[in-house]
């Protein structure tokens, strides 16, 4: 028991440790990768450890922040972003027995996805909190900061350039929602898979690795990001920003779904590393490449796409991997 209290101890320092330090150092460059990946250390105590350890890891972060900073801090801390992780994590350990065959069923993918949407919308919305919900207030804030920035970096819009600072201020507040959305559930979903990965390696995972490649959603997901859609096109204000969050949050799943069945589509396939990568730059580069995964991911909870595609077969095992021999299909990504 000592050992699972220091574990979750210095998890909870090093989460609080890193998210500091991601602010210390800036919301650019290094500072925001530190800052998604804060939550790393929790994940991993409550996968390796148990929901216990994570816990202890959720409150001695808290408490970090609270010594360090306030005691408010530290409570906004642990709710905002040490809470969430610690809960996804338990949700991935979560299992229960088959009544009729004895087989263990762990918590299904699909409704862990839809619990971290879930997660990155309340998140997003909370960002309004301090404005009280008043859309006036949060533009305010947005351009004072953006003024306050030029002037401190001595910074001037490119002459010639026909963008004013309303501009800027027009495009960020009305962007800033979104890119919160996406970076708080792609954030989870990269310390997820790494805290998994990493207790894999180490053998203390208990559950089997999940086949990512069969990773689907229920419909009423495309209902809602169809719905969200229409409104934030028709509304205007806050409701226009509510609806845009549940649109990035149901559209990012749809994505993710999209991302799964191209996976499974090219994994017997001897260029499956090339053409992964050459997609993943490409959509890096070409934003609407993300809406077509958007609309392959609808097609496939609609269609079941998968069970359409052609059966290649497996390419050749490498040698110097794990086991004399026989094909390897096990869903990794």
């Amino acid at each position: 028991m000592n050992n699972y209290l220091i574990i979750g101890i210095v998890a909870g320092l090093c989460t609080a440790l890193l998210n500091l330090s991601g602010y210390v150092g800036g919301m650019f460059g290094l500072g925001i990768i530190l800052i998604i990946l804060s939550p790393l250390p929790l994940m991993i105590a409550s996968l390796g450890w148990g929901s216990f350890t994570g816990l202890v890891a959720v409150i001695s972060s808290g408490v970090a922040l609270a010594l360090l900073i306030s005691p408010l801090a530290g409570l906004l801390f642990m709710l905002v972003n040490s809470i969430p992780p610690w809960w996804l994590s338990r949700l991935a350990t979560l299992n229960q027995q088959n009544a009729e065959t004895g087989e263990i069923v762990w918590y299904p993918m699909s409704r862990l996805l839809m619990w971290i949407a879930g997660i990155a919308g309340i998140t997003s919305l909370a960002m309004f909190i301090p404005f009280g919900f008043s859309m006036d207030q949060y533009r305010d804030a947005i351009s004072t900061m953006m003024n306050e920035v030029y002037k401190a970096e001595r910074m001037a819009l490119p002459q010639g350039t026909a963008l004013t600072i309303d501009d800027l201020v027009t495009i960020i507040t009305w962007m800033a929602p979104m890119a919160s959305v996406l970076t708080v559930m792609f954030g989870s979903i990269i310390n997820l898979y790494l805290a998994g990965k990493i207790v894999q390696k180490s053998g203390r995972l208990a559950r089997p690795w999940p086949d990512l490649h069969q990773l689907t959603l229920p419909p009423v997901v495309i209902a809602i990001f169809v719905v969200s859609l229409i409104l934030m096109l028709m509304l205007k204000g806050l409701p226009q920003q509510l609806a845009q969050i549940v649109m990035s949050a149901t559209g990012a799943s749809l994505f993710l779904v999209g991302l799964s069945v191209l996976h499974f589509a090219i994994r017997r396939s001897p260029a499956r590393q090339i053409i992964l990568w050459t997609s993943y730059f490409l959509m890096a580069i070409f934003q609407w490449i993300g809406v077509l995964l958007i609309l392959l991911g609808a097609m496939e909870i609609l269609f079941n796409v998968r069970s359409r595609l052609p059966s290649l077969p497996l390419p050749p095992r490498r040698s110097g991997t794990n086991g004399a021999s026989g094909d390897r299909d096990d869903g990794e990504t």
